[in-house]
């Protein structure tokens, strides 16, 4: 594990030993920290044409179904019981 990781877990675990009266207090504390950090806002992107040239466009989904359906049938019906 790398050292921000085990700060992580440390801070967990120390967390689970605060008594209930004080939790109000150190969640004030957290946000208070979080508060104070900038976080630079996500770049919206779009999905559109992400699947543009990988050849999956050209599948025929209703003519695949009807095959493996046709091939599920012919083998259900070739059982011998």
């Amino acid at each position: 594990m790398n050292t921000v990781a085990l700060k992580k877990v440390s801070i967990m675990h120390e967390l689970s030993r605060v008594p209930e009266g004080r939790l109000d207090t150190v969640l004030a504390y957290i946000e208070t920290i979080i508060g104070d950090i900038s976080t630079p806002q996500a770049q919206q992107m779009s999905l559109k044409g992400i699947w543009k040239d990988t050849g999956l466009g050209e599948i025929n989904i209703e003519g695949e179904l009807h095959a493996v359906r046709q091939e599920l049938q012919h083998s259900i019906l070739a059982r011998k019981l």
